[in-house]
């Protein structure tokens, strides 16, 4: 079955371009000129993947994230920005509103595919360990080159668990969930938010996830969401400045 892809744009040249290139590699694609449209097509068509312009009329690409991620039944579908303006501040509130990807028009066919292939393949290794009951029951374990803390992080917190995941990658580390809130974090000597945001980056090492109950004294106090926005937020910011 073809993977369905919803394009947010409120130019239709734009739509008509974006809309050949990815049908012409095999996607289905819907299409919506604004973020309350798109909202609407999202619950709709439950795309495995959104692409969506900042700046339009109405509510625009930013709040539409936002929209997509705390009220739809797609929390956690991919994401790419596509906007006209070389903006780093932009970009960092992009990304601080949960997107995946942000790309600067007019874009390259070859690198639009390259990215939304490689965003799908992630989403399906998170559905994997999300849909298998053995591995929920078990806990499971990764490489850190095959999904993301970030990823890991949301998919422990969308499904309530309960447990601790261990890290290996510079350092070691752990967080403690609770019902899917981090509650306690510790990386190396650095402990609560802080570790948090030195971990996640980590692109080398190793996690496993034991599922359980352990008594800790929290150190997080934000919910989990906003923790995993503000690292990611760190993370961009870090590397626009370098």
């Amino acid at each position: 079955m073809s993977k369905k892809i919803l394009i947010v744009d409120d130019n239709e040249h734009v739509l008509k371009l974006l809309k050949i290139s990815l049908e012409k590699a095999g996607y289905e694609v819907s299409q919506a000129a604004n973020g309350d449209e798109g909202l609407d097509r999202a619950k709709e068509t439950l795309p495995d993947l959104i692409i969506s312009d900042v700046m339009m009329p109405m509510t625009d690409g930013i709040e539409f994230c936002w929209m997509i991620r705390e009220n739809s039944p797609i929390p956690m579908v991919p994401f790419i920005f596509l906007t006209s303006l070389e903006d780093q501040e932009m970009e960092i509130r992009g990304f601080r509103a949960g997107a995946d990807e942000y790309l600067i028009k007019p874009v390259d066919r070859s690198v639009l595919l390259e990215k939304v292939e490689t965003l799908l393949e992630r989403a399906n290794r998170v559905k994997s360990i999300d849909n298998n009951p053995t591995e929920a029951l078990k806990g499971f374990e990764g490489n850190l080159a095959d999904l993301s803390l970030a990823e890991v992080i949301q998919l422990l917190n969308l499904n309530q668990r309960s447990g601790v995941l261990y890290i290996e990658a510079a350092g070691k580390g752990e967080i403690v969930f609770q019902n899917g809130q981090m509650v306690y974090g510790k990386y190396g000597d650095l402990l609560g938010e802080a570790a948090v945001y030195k971990v996640v980056p980590s692109l080398k090492g190793t996690f496993r996830f034991e599922p359980g109950q352990k008594q800790v004294e929290r150190n997080i106090e934000g919910s989990t969401m906003n923790v995993l926005i503000e690292a990611c937020r760190l993370e961009d910011e870090h590397k626009l400045n370098d």
